[in-house]
């Protein structure tokens, strides 16, 4: 889990895709961008459709959750998080974190709880078919 500069809220490492950039591909480039990690996305477990929300301005999307695989001791110990957003002095993330149950549920937002259990439950499925165009970009399809 990071900590958003913004807010201080616990969250799951991302970002979204720009124009013609496939979810997998904005994977990719987030993990290497925020966490200084090279993935590579396995199998989708949750898409998540979150509502237009007045109150915090936030947009309407969709969240796509991929199995970022198993970390090595050495990527897990290389992991750095980015330092200023672009254009400003304010970090875009300010830790990250290893969590357990316990710690989600004091320090994670309920519907993030809740996307986190839904992605759990379904890696011990195998995952969600990813496609491009119709042919396979995972094991799982």
């Amino acid at each position: 889990m990071v900590r958003s500069g913004r807010n201080g809220a616990w969250i799951l490492p991302g970002g979204m895709a720009i124009a013609k950039e496939t979810p997998a591909a904005a994977a990719v480039y987030q993990a290497r961008r925020r966490l200084s990690l090279d993935i590579h996305p396995g199998p989708v477990l949750v898409i998540d459709h979150v509502p237009e929300n007045d109150r915090t301005g936030a947009k309407e999307g969709i969240n796509i959750v991929f199995h970022g695989g198993v970390l090595t001791d050495d990527q897990a110990s290389g992991i750095k998080i980015c330092a200023a957003r672009t254009g400003t002095a304010e970090p875009e993330l300010t830790a990250f974190r290893f969590m357990d149950g316990a710690d989600l549920r004091y320090l994670v937002a309920s519907y993030l709880q809740s996307r986190i259990r839904a992605a759990e439950q379904q890696l011990s499925l195998g995952g969600i078919p990813y496609l491009h165009y119709g042919k396979p970009i995972n094991k799982a399809a």
